[in-house]
């Protein structure tokens, strides 16, 4: 990154939709999202505060392959995520997130909160440009319409399939036809999901070279 700005931070921050509803609580998947690991993770995800989930990664990011597999991870519980990307004034260094504290943390609490008053979308992004954050959560609503639509078996076909990289290979881990993981992903309209995916990410990377992270709240 370069040294002509301050380093950034990206914090995800989740809870559980309906918590209090659930057949099972967010603890039981403690061990699983424990055990995630990504490229640039600061922090292992770490349930706080009952139903929340979070994790810091280092630089300006929106990992939606990441978001994707905390989704898939957390099934049958459903997330809002709230993704906020800024500055990191305190507390780096430490094993949890929840010792940190600043504006990356502010913006992903805002962003959180601001689908909760929203309730149709299901992943927020603030960056402290308005303009930009609105853009891209006009695409991230259009892609949680479409993943709040897949079944149980779209998911992993989808999962499996962007892990390996290669119908048959899905497939053989799946145990189906390579026809049918093929299927489930263009039923699923993953080719458009993947295309805003990949859009989004990038659009989000040059953030810093155009010094579009603005301010410190």
């Amino acid at each position: 990154m370069s040294s002509n700005h301050p380093p950034f931070f990206t914090v995800i921050t989740a809870d559980v939709i309906a918590s209090r509803r659930q057949a099972i609580s967010v603890e039981e998947k403690k061990e699983a999202l424990s055990a995630i690991a990504y490229p640039g993770l600061l922090t292992p995800f770490a349930i706080s505060r009952g139903d929340e989930i979070q994790a810091v990664l280092e630089g300006a990011a929106l990992p939606m392959d990441l978001i994707r597999q905390l989704r898939y991870l957390c099934r049958p519980l459903a997330l809002r995520i709230g993704i906020g990307i800024g500055r990191v004034t305190s507390g780096l260094g430490n094993k949890t997130s929840w010792a940190m504290n600043g504006p990356a943390f502010f913006r992903s609490r805002r962003a959180l909160e601001g689908l909760k008053k929203e309730r149709r979308a299901f992943t927020g992004l603030q960056t402290g440009d308005e303009e930009f954050d609105r853009l891209a959560g006009a695409l991230l609503l259009l892609i949680d319409v479409i993943a709040s639509r897949w079944t149980d078996a779209q998911w992993e076909a989808i999962m499996t399939y962007e892990e390996k990289g290669v119908y048959r290979k899905a497939a053989e881990v799946l145990g189906i036809a390579y026809q049918n993981v093929e299927k489930r992903c263009r039923t699923a309209r993953w080719w458009a999901v993947q295309k805003a995916e990949a859009a989004l990410a990038a659009a989000v990377r040059e953030l810093p070279r155009h010094h579009l992270i603005m301010g410190d709240n």
